[in-house]
């Protein structure tokens, strides 16, 4: 799963990235859907694709990943004019991959209960 998850990753922050700096399209995707709702979405299917790529402590490396990738975004927004850093988009990162990985978290758990009462 870590083969395809991974780069897919790299992927979509690059597209990430790539789209949301590019002009007018961020504003126009912005005034659609709502900044704070496309990063929640964004994030968290990032952090998705973390999580499931990591075998050891996947919760605190797609935390770490992603509050790092959040802060590299919203860095290369600030060398462009007419887009801007925000704080607030950092903590909607930062949330969405918190929200992503209890969510993972439990439902793994909940998977591995399942097959082990189901073994026995």
């Amino acid at each position: 799963m870590a083969r395809i998850c991974l780069p897919a990753a790299g992927l979509f922050f690059l597209v990430l990235v790539t789209v949301g700096n590019l002009p007018g399209l961020a504003a126009d995707m912005s005034d659609a859907f709502g900044d704070k709702r496309l990063h929640l979405a964004a994030y968290a299917f990032l952090t998705a694709l973390i999580y499931v790529s990591v075998n050891r402590r996947p919760a605190l490396v797609a935390m770490l990943a992603v509050t790092a990738l959040g802060a590299l975004d919203e860095s290369i927004q600030s060398f462009f004019p007419y887009r801007q850093a925000e704080l607030l988009d950092l903590l909607a990162d930062i949330l969405a991959a918190g929200a992503t990985v209890i969510s993972l978290h439990i439902g793994s758990s909940a998977i591995g209960s399942f097959r082990a009462i189901t073994k026995s």
